[in-house]
């Protein structure tokens, strides 16, 4: 067989099975493979789950910033290891919502100077469904205070911000639908709550008021 008769040889070949890839299923033709979209891991949100994943992160994202400044302020060692261990603890929750709101494409707060989140506008929800951030003071406002000042201060803040922190878990807790963002929730309550409690030891008895 010589070299012409071969290639014609191959060429032959090589249409038969490309003929066969087209007709050899009857009708079919060959198209490239869709890959369907598939559906949220975390199903169907509504309003209430973004606002508390918003807050949340911009609440947590305060508690560190008001920790950072009892771990380098105060002199009490109960309330440096407080802050340290809030400080510890907040970082994974702001992760794991920052990851839900990434997956959904919706915004998220990024962290400000000051301890106030810059906060994305809220997607609108039931009125009074979650409680407003509350506002902290300057550093140096803080650094101008005594040491029982400051204490007192910081203890004061740390029991405000888990008191809107609460009050937004209460409202995914009641409100919300997606489980993911509900399980968060859950757990964050836990948290919030084992917290508040530490806050209260760290805050002494309560003076009993005089008559």
């Amino acid at each position: 067989m010589n070299t012409r008769t071969r290639s014609l040889v191959l060429l032959a070949a090589v249409m038969t099975v490309a003929g066969g890839a087209v007709t050899g299923c009857g009708t079919t033709t060959a198209t490239p493979a869709v890959v369907a979209a598939q559906p949220s891991a975390s199903g169907q949100f509504n309003n209430t789950d973004v606002q508390f994943a918003q807050q949340a992160i911009a609440l947590r994202q305060q508690a560190r910033w008001l920790a950072q400044q009892a771990v380098e302020g105060a002199q009490s060692v109960g309330l440096k290891q407080y802050a340290t261990e809030v400080e510890s603890a907040s970082q994974p929750q702001i992760d794991q919502l920052t990851a839900w709101l990434t997956q959904h494409n919706l915004p998220v707060p990024s962290a400000a100077p000051g301890g106030m989140a810059s906060m994305p506008a809220m997607a609108s929800a039931a009125p009074n469904a979650m409680p407003s951030m509350p506002a902290m003071p300057d550093a140096a406002a803080l650094k101008g205070l005594s040491p029982e000042q400051f204490q007192a201060k910081i203890v004061e803040l740390f029991s405000t911000n888990h008191e809107g922190l609460l009050g937004s878990i209460t409202a995914e807790l009641a409100n919300g639908v997606d489980p993911t963002v509900k399980g968060i929730a859950d757990k964050l309550k836990a948290t919030a709550t084992s917290e508040q409690q530490q806050l209260k030891a760290l805050a002494g008895p309560t003076p009993t008021p005089s008559r």
